[in-house]
């Protein structure tokens, strides 16, 4: 997955262990992008490819220039879309060695991993 956008994100909407879509962030100028947005976040990406992501998975990464993990909490316009669709839950990058968490019927929480 390559990304040209300033923040290279990505997310991966699973459901059990497959795979059911991946995409990077998106510009403008993409020719696969919904010219109504200004920026294709990965979040929207993922769910527009899925017909139907009730009871899926979400994970999303970011990296900052120097190849580390960085904070990869989505938005709250993608908080709200992946809510919609029926996501149960959504992992994100926090920091070094941190991964967040937000189920989307419980209060969001840090995982710190050992």
């Amino acid at each position: 997955m390559l990304s040209r956008c300033r923040y290279k994100v990505g997310a991966v909407l699973v459901m059990g262990s497959r795979v059911l879509a991946m995409s990077p962030n998106r510009q403008r100028n993409n020719p696969t992008v919904d010219y109504r947005h200004a920026t294709f976040h990965a979040e929207e990406y993922v769910l527009r490819r899925t017909p139907r992501s009730a009871g899926t998975i979400i994970y999303v990464a970011r990296l900052d220039s120097s190849g580390n993990q960085a904070l990869a909490k989505p938005c709250p316009r993608c908080e709200e879309a992946l809510r919609e669709a029926g996501v149960k839950r959504a992992y994100y990058t926090a920091s070094e060695n941190e991964v967040g968490a937000i189920d989307f019927k419980a209060p969001q929480s840090v995982l710190t991993l050992a």
